[in-house]
């Protein structure tokens, strides 16, 4: 980011630390054409700026959450390339090293939360989801030397207007000076990280960047096979990582006991019982969502693999 809007410190081994000196502070990202929007939104102001996309890599002194509100982006992340589209994002503690690269119509939000915050709001819950605890482990000080992350990724392709609403109702609490806001902003905070425990809505995995190659491959191929919501031929994995599609074959097939093919169908199927569940989607508009040709297809397809009318799961 520009200097003159954050304090950046080089470290020993020359590698950029951004700190906000806040506990709260959201910043947006708008990539243009040739330049970015930066929106800075703490203590009580709002400021914004066009510049080019920083792209160094650098670690927060804060936690920092990425939510991709519109396009796609790549997160560089310890030197890994990980792919994020509209509905993802990942949770980042202080020691990752990463950098991010917008494509153009590309939105997103950044949310960083001091320790000293978390502590304070982690003291007060009991909470033991997957994000809470993930925090409580990073913020331990014998914790420094692993390199892990969250990775969030939507379970439906649909908006979650009650995340989005808590997401605009804590800008506005930073942005503006009233009485209580604090209060208001550690409850939105506590909020905002409830939503995303949620399971109908999001998946939350814990990536080990210390992981295997092997393990690195087929977390990628998962990865795009959900993001793709099970429309993933044996070529198109094979092009978009670059590598031999019976490799990859073989590595999911050892991992999970599942062909390419055979997870890609499992995936399609998933997203429809979950579509069907949690929206009020109608069949032909579920069916569409997820590639087929026509609704009597869909209904077949499902009839075929779970024995059941997809009507008899859509909401009363």
């Amino acid at each position: 980011m520009p200097h003159n809007y954050f304090e950046q410190i080089t470290s020993s081994n020359k590698r950029a630390i951004i700190a906000t000196q806040m506990p709260l502070a959201l910043f947006y990202k708008q990539r243009l054409n040739n330049k970015v929007l930066y929106t800075m939104v703490q203590s009580e102001q709002v400021k914004s700026f066009e510049a080019a996309d920083y792209s160094q890599p650098h670690q927060d002194e804060d936690f920092e959450l990425m939510y991709v509100l519109k396009g796609q982006l790549t997160n560089f992340i310890e030197g890994q390339e990980f792919y994020f589209k509209a509905g993802d994002g990942c949770l980042l503690p202080p020691q990752i090293t990463h950098a991010e690269s917008l494509d153009i119509g590309c939105t997103v939000i950044f949310i960083n939360l001091s320790q000293p915050l978390l502590r304070t709001l982690l003291d007060a819950i009991t909470s033991t989801g997957t994000i809470f605890s993930f925090l409580n482990q990073n913020l331990k000080s014998n914790n420094q030397w692993k390199r892990n992350y969250l990775e969030i990724t939507r379970t439906i392709p649909v908006p979650y207007e009650t995340f989005q609403i808590i997401m605009d109702s804590l800008q506005q609490e930073v942005a503006t000076k009233k009485i209580g806001a604090t209060y208001f902003q550690h409850g939105l905070v506590l909020r905002l990280l409830s939503a995303l425990e949620d399971t109908a809505r999001f998946n939350i995995k814990n990536v080990d960047l210390d992981a295997s190659k092997e393990d690195y491959l087929v977390h990628r191929v998962i990865h795009f096979i959900d993001e793709r919501l099970g429309q993933a031929s044996r070529a198109d994995i094979q092009e978009h990582l670059h590598y031999n599609a019976e490799y990859l074959n073989r590595l999911l097939k050892k991992q999970t006991g599942q062909t390419l093919t055979e997870y890609a169908q499992l995936v399609r199927l998933q997203k429809a019982k979950q579509l069907l569940v949690a929206t009020n989607l109608k069949i032909n508009a579920i069916a569409e969502q997820l590639g087929f040709n026509s609704e009597t297809y869909f209904y077949h397809y499902f009839k075929k693999s779970t024995n059941l009318s997809p009507g008899i799961l859509l909401p009363r």
